[in-house]
């Protein structure tokens, strides 16, 4: 069984440098990467996990790239696992627990990423009104927005700045900058700001003050309603680690190995490792808020 783990280990290793390689070969699609907004929307099951790379910061990182990346860590951790517990149904287990856990992480990184904008949309909805109320266009109103602001804002601000200086229709750039941004209340005040350049802006202030107390209050109640729901989450996670812990600690005594790599054993797993997904799956539903809708998508 040592060499079926080694094997396996030196197998999954070759697997994950070949996986590098193909996803280090593909093309960009553009000249340049530095700029999402300007790359082409993919179509099909890659396109969610796009959009969860964008809202979560990372809008330049290639979705064929993270799931090979992806694939190669959980092709390692489960040669790692095999190696030092030599269970076959776990080792492909933990692979298969890696890759959910690689995009759970990314999703984790999206609901802080928002987190940080929706405290901050406040003071840009306040900067953008005041340079309206004193006579600025839409185009001068965001081009005034202070650096001081998080760099989620402040980075994609540069880039509608830098669209416009090479001539870009506003209403395009706008729409631009509201790919950039990847955030529903970004798309909200984009799509004021459009109608605004569109129809002309002579309600636009008072419509930004509207807008700025249904922001504030969704924050409030979010903010709220997530404080009290936070054991709910914490529940779910510690309810499906702790078993798998308890199993991993006593996976190397020779009579835990024995009895799961029997047809028993392997079926225990694999079911225990389905009812878990379940199991938090529910958990984590019990204890979720609504997810407001992108309307730039």
């Amino acid at each position: 069984m040592p060499s079926f783990s080694v094997l396996g280990l030196v197998l999954g290793s070759f697997l994950g440098v070949g996986l590098v390689l193909v996803a280090s070969s593909i093309p960009p699609r553009e000249q340049s990467t530095k700029d999402r907004a300007h790359r082409p929307r993919r179509r099909g099951p890659l396109i969610v996990i796009q959009r969860l790379l964008e809202e979560a910061g990372h809008g330049n990182l290639d979705p064929l790239a993270f799931l090979a990346l992806g694939v190669v860590g959980a092709v390692v951790i489960g040669g790692v696992v095999a190696l030092f517990i030599p269970i076959p149904a776990l080792s492909i287990v933990a692979t298969g627990a890696s890759v959910f856990l690689a995009l759970g992480y990314v999703s984790r990184q999206k609901d802080a990423r928002h987190q940080r904008l929706a405290r901050a949309w406040p003071g840009v909805i306040d900067h953008v009104r005041s340079a309206i109320r004193s006579g600025s266009d839409v185009v001068t109103a965001i081009t005034a927005l202070p650096d001081s602001l998080p760099g989620e804002i402040v980075e994609p601000v540069e880039g509608f700045r830098q669209d416009v200086a090479r001539g870009m229709a506003t209403d395009t750039a706008l729409a631009q900058l509201g790919q950039r941004l990847a955030d529903p209340v970004g798309d909200r005040i984009v799509e004021v700001l459009r109608m605004a350049h569109e129809v002309g802006g002579t309600n636009l202030p008072s419509v930004l003050v509207e807008l700025q107390r249904s922001v504030r209050g969704d924050i409030a109640v979010r903010e709220d309603a997530s404080a009290q729901q936070s054991w709910i989450r914490s529940a779910a996670a510690l309810a499906v680690a702790a078993p798998w812990a308890v199993l991993l600690v006593i996976g190397t005594r020779s009579q835990t190995i024995t009895a799961y790599q029997s047809t028993e054993g392997t079926m225990v797993l694999f079911v225990g490792a389905l009812v878990s997904v379940i199991a938090y799956r529910m958990m984590k539903s019990i204890g979720a808020l609504p997810k407001p809708r992108r309307w730039l998508v």
